[in-house]
């Protein structure tokens, strides 16, 4: 009987070849956009799981109550992890991780040859017993043994090709500089926020990140999490607390103040998750829409097969199974196209999601697979077969019809149709516009042409500025600072003057170190004082005013000084200084967060990024002449790979949520309309062909080619112009809403939500005028003969 139902399935299906291929395309495309979604998610949901303690594992946080609000840090100095480990038994082992980026070479390279970069992670031998590795090389116990080095392979495939790495030694400086003999090579899994490239077990840091692993059946007590978050009272006098953050939810449940990627660690976000999820499930809808609606309208020329299949005997169940069966048929071959497209698109969509997502083809994905066949065969075919199998079998052979409500139905999923389609694009271009908006916003900060150079220069900066600025003209300035003035995070609390309240030292007070040319080189104005001065010196050869500091407008008001200029403020630790400038407010955090305090001051030990400021004419050979220039003034870091990149490099990093979610609901976006367009010109194929009659008699009664697209038109002008209704007030909330999280936000102009629905309305009036001329370019005589 099964084998009857798929003999007589395929013939359908190849009896309307052009509806099947609209149907398997469709479904193919949507169950594709899902697959990579769910392989994505999959990825992201399993960070950590390659640890066999990870439900013991715990990272240690620090939480500092401040008149703004709540403050994080995961960053411990000196580390507290053996204080820890002494006073609470339940501990088992406790490490902390140190990373620093550090160029090494082989020891057995020559003098001049470039370095490596690589990331050098010093902890204590804890870690080996919390965090396993899959060893390609050596074993943990060698590393303990000899007081040896663990080098991903990654890493030992750059330093040393196809050659073993045990034994050899990577060198950074020289004299006292650093030296790591591999003991062991591993494999560095993708899903996890525990990575480095050089691994020193023996190392010793005045600082880190904090871990923690619980004995086994260990479970804490309230009392005992009290006692824990209370740890640093009993310590020194403070009100800061600690926090034990399970190590599974460090990637998604970061809170945004510590979820900023380095090239050591990567944090994932749940929106994005939600987001990407709902949009690649409202695809799949689209999808499901266009199948059921073609199933709906063919089933006009099926109430003859239903009737004879009812008088011959077939119960209505039979019936059921009979078209679910030609469902699943479609749905089996839409998913292994999707499989395909899954394959060949899986490289693309790794490098926009901004991670190296496995393609695991494993029973998990085979089962996946297998769901999403069933499931789309009952969203797509589950109506269609129940709808089809309940005609009256008389009213059926006599060609009779029972479709009133199914035709309201079916007039109310393509309205569906139309909301999602005008919602998708409206919310994308908005979005595109805002993320547009925020690279060319008016910051009060000039970005343009800047090049971002990681430098050693610290003391010999302003020698290498004075150079460059007068051997090339393409050099307008440049500066050396601890942070740019469009990503500073860096800051403290304590701040007071004469005068101020108790509550101003619990504020936190952002600060930027840097020289004189900063103002220039950023364009920053300043509007009463002066800026940093030149000529100053630092640490003990250092005069008064080294100190002295230049404020923003944020911080005079906080001050309620109308003229705060020559005021004594005291900051960082135990430093003084007087003011000496005010700069006019300006964005030194991303966009979403509003202008804080902000101290600018003078600190060339603290200063080590030097910023280039140029015309933008011959970048190639302006960037050439900067590092060569650096390359002389540093010849002991010859052999030192020199970092830099651009200040539109840093925005990317920035916004790098934002342009993810852009990219993907742009694609989606075009997918869904496409999808949507498909469906309702096959609609409009099959109106036409049923109606080929009415369309002759229309012709020879006169009717000319536009008043027959204006009879077809008027049905999907309703449809798009209820959906227009609905969609536009839900999309102008939505992205009300969204917007606010950002400081800077466009307006939502009414030429987009407007433009939208008549762009999509214009191009189904193109598609049914094509197809309505070409119908009535036939001789209206020969549709009339035909049965």
């Amino acid at each position: 009987m099964l084998k009857h139902y798929f003999k007589v399935a395929f013939r359908s299906i190849s009896n309307d070849k052009g509806y099947s291929f609209v149907n398997v395309i469709g479904l193919a495309v949507a169950t594709a956009c899902c697959l990579l979604l769910v392989f994505w998610v999959r990825f992201e949901l399993s960070f950590e799981d390659c640890y066999p303690y990870s439900e013991r594992i715990y990272k240690v946080l620090k939480i500092e109550n401040r008149t703004d609000g709540k403050h994080y840090s995961s960053y411990f100095r000196p580390p507290i992890i053996n204080e820890l480990q002494n006073a609470f038994p339940e501990i088992e082992a406790a490490t902390y991780i140190s990373h620093e980026m550090l160029p090494f070479n082989k020891e057995s390279d020559e003098k001049g040859v470039d370095g490596i970069m690589a990331d050098y992670t010093k902890a204590n031998i804890d870690f080996l017993k919390i965090f396993f590795y899959e060893y390609v090389e050596g074993s943990p116990e060698s590393v303990q043994k000899n007081r040896g080095c663990i080098m991903s392979e990654e890493t030992a495939k750059k330093f040393f090709g196809k050659n073993s790495a045990i034994g050899q030694t990577v060198v950074f400086g020289t004299g006292g500089g650093v030296s790591c003999t591999i003991e062991a090579v591993v494999k560095m899994p993708e899903n996890t926020q525990v990575r480095f490239d050089i691994l020193d077990p023996s190392g010793r840091s005045f600082g880190g990140i904090q871990y923690i692993m619980l004995k086994e059946n260990v479970k804490l007590s309230s009392e005992k999490i009290t006692q824990i978050e209370d740890f640093l009272s009993t310590m020194n006098e403070t009100e800061d607390k600690l926090a034990l953050q399970p190590i599974k939810d460090i990637h998604l449940n970061s809170h945004e103040s510590l979820s900023v990627n380095t090239s050591w660690e990567t944090y994932g976000d749940k929106k994005q998750i939600y987001l990407f999820s709902l949009a690649a499930f409202l695809i799949l809808v689209i999808a499901v829409i266009n199948y059921v609606n073609t199933s709906i309208a063919r089933a006009m020329s099926r109430m003859k097969e239903v009737g004879l299949r009812k008088v011959s005997g077939s119960t209505r169940n039979q019936l059921i199974i009979r078209f679910l069966s030609e469902t699943f048929i479609i749905s089996f071959v839409a998913v292994f196209v999707a499989l395909f497209f899954v394959k060949f698109l899986f490289p693309d969509f790794s490098e926009i999601m901004g991670n190296e997502v496995p393609l695991l083809l494993d029973a998990g994905t085979v089962l996946i697979t297998f769901v999403f066949c069933i499931i789309v065969s009952l969203l797509s075919g589950g109506y269609a077969a129940f709808y089809l199998s309940s005609f009256n079998p008389i009213r059926a052979l006599k060609g009779g019809s029972q479709t009133g409500s199914r035709e309201t139905f079916r007039k109310a999923l393509v309205g569906f149709q139309f909301f999602l389609s005008i919602s998708i694009l409206i919310c994308t271009i908005l979005m595109y516009r805002q993320i547009n908006g925020l690279f060319n916003a008016d910051t009060g900060v000039d970005k343009n042409n800047i090049i971002v150079l990681e430098s050693n220069l610290w003391y010999g900066a302003d020698e290498f500025i004075q150079i460059i600025k007068k051997e090339n003209p393409n050099v307008i300035d440049a500066t050396i600072a601890s942070s740019p003035p469009y990503n500073s995070t860096w800051g403290y609390s304590g701040v007071s003057w004469a005068g101020s309240s108790e509550d101003v030292k619990s504020m936190e007070f952002t600060q930027i170190f840097c020289d004189y040319h900063y103002a220039n080189t950023f364009g920053l104005e300043v509007i009463a004082g002066e800026f940093i001065p030149p000529g100053l010196t630092w640490w003990q050869y250092s005069e008064d005013k080294s100190y002295n500091i230049v404020i923003n407008e944020a911080f005079q008001k906080v001050m309620g000084e109308e003229n705060p200029l020559g005021i004594t403020v005291s900051y960082g630790w135990g430093q003084k200084g007087k003011i000496i400038g005010v700069v006019k407010d300006f964005n030194f955090k991303p966009l979403r967060e509003k202008i804080t305090p902000l101290i600018i001051s003078f600190n060339p030990e603290s200063s080590s990024t030097v910023y280039v400021k140029t015309t933008g004419r011959d970048k190639k050979a302006t960037l050439d002449y900067v590092l060569q220039k650096y390359k002389e003034m540093k010849p002991d870091h010859a052999s030192t790979p020199v970092m830099y990149h651009t200040v539109e490099d840093d925005f990317n990093k920035m916004y790098e949520v934002e342009l993810r979610t852009a990219k993907i609901l742009a694609i989606f976006s075009v997918i869904s309309l496409l999808l949507s367009l498909m469906g309702i010109i096959s609609m409009v194929s099959f109106m036409i062909e049923k109606r080929t009659k009415e369309i002759a008699i229309r012709k020879i009664n006169g009717a000319g080619l536009f008043d027959i697209i204006r009879l077809f038109l008027k049905e999907f002008s309703q449809l798009a112009l209820i959906s227009s209704i609905v969609a536009i007030p839900l999309c102008y909330y939505i992205m009300n809403l969204w917007l606010e999280s950002y400081l800077y936000r466009i307006s939502l102009s009414w030429w987009i939500f407007l433009g939208i629905p008549a762009l999509i309305l214009l191009i189904i009036a193109c598609v049914i005028s094509i197809q309505i001329y070409l119908t009535t370019r036939h001789n209206p005589a020969e549709a009339l003969k035909t049965e």
